[in-house]
């Protein structure tokens, strides 16, 4: 019941926010063709006035009537709103896709989107132990083997190349990253913990790239000159918050970027091949030359041999 609920307030906000001002009818006939509404039911009057009055209790998001041209019209007032909460927004996205999936049914093979492995059995008992300050008990395996057990306090959760990740207070100086695909048990205890009230987990992944946080690191500003199309892919989309344009002519583009060169950003850089130099700091140019030289050496035995290794 309350999936279906949920479901038909982020509708009613999407509808809003693609069409703008809408009469009830128009609002009603929308519902009466969408994909959710499987059973064909009308949408009240009545049921129309408590989803939105239960819109702006959760979201925030005000569904406001306006006089005009003799009839009620109904709108989204404080669009703001949807804007300024990145969950709100990524709930109503992903709907807004869902719904327009479902409505091309038909061309489903004709529709290919990625998988994502993540052990999502275990993100709603995490988020509920958030919710609640329980702690959970996790037994946990890297891709190195290596095995954790233990009870951990979980502070968030965030989604990263396709996998999700649960960051925990393990001990009171220390915290860690679990990926929720290498759980091998988790379960939501009794005991509960204080949040603490100082931690912001925007904050905490603000100045890195991915899921590694560089607790400790320095925040470097870094210089990467681009080739080919990549400035226009990273004009589209940046690779960080921090990133800017600084330089551009008909060969190159330069651009900076500002936060702690982490493990999982040398990756991003070096997933652009030749379309991408680092040009400062000088530490982490001849960090990404070390790495390109290592790589460099597994081919330089002939291909003949590597081939009689795996016989």
């Amino acid at each position: 019941m309350v999936e279906l609920l949920l479901k038909r307030y982020l509708w009613l906000i999407d509808t809003l926010k693609r069409n703008g001002e809408m009469t009830y009818d128009e609002i009603a006939d929308k519902w009466s063709k969408s994909s959710i509404n499987d059973n064909g039911s009308e949408l009240s009057k009545r049921t129309f006035y408590n989803h939105c009055q239960a819109i702006a209790r959760h979201f925030g998001i005000d569904i406001v009537c306006r006089r005009g041209r003799g009839l009620n019209l109904y709108s989204i007032t404080n669009p703001e709103a949807i804007e300024e909460n990145s969950l709100t927004k990524w709930a109503l996205d992903s709907f807004s896709l869902g719904e327009l999936l479902l409505g091309n049914a038909s061309i489903a093979d004709k529709i290919l989107l990625e998988y994502i492995p993540s052990g999502r059995e275990w993100l709603e008992p995490i988020l509920k132990a958030i919710q609640d300050n329980h702690q959970i008990d996790l037994e946990y395996e890297n891709f190195f083997g290596v095995r954790f057990t233990g009870k951990v306090c979980p502070l968030c959760v965030k989604l990263f190349k396709r996998r999700w990740y649960v960051l925990c207070q393990v001990r009171e100086d220390r915290k860690r990253i679990f990926s929720l695909d290498r759980i091998k048990n988790l379960e939501v205890t009794n005991k509960s913990f204080i949040y603490p009230s100082d931690f912001v987990p925007a904050d905490y992944f603000r100045d890195v790239f991915g899921i590694v946080s560089g607790t400790g690191g320095k925040i470097e500003n870094i210089v990467i000159r681009t080739y080919a199309e990549l400035p226009g892919y990273l004009r589209s989309l940046p690779m960080h918050h921090s990133q800017q344009e600084i330089s551009t002519n008909e060969n190159y583009t330069d651009f900076s970027i500002r936060l702690k060169p982490t493990f999982d950003f040398i990756q991003e850089l070096l997933l652009h091949r030749d379309q991408l130099e680092v040009l400062s700091p000088l530490s982490l140019r001849e960090e990404i030359a070390e790495i390109i030289s290592k790589m460099k050496n597994h081919y330089e035995d002939s291909y003949t041999t590597k081939q009689q290794g795996l016989l």
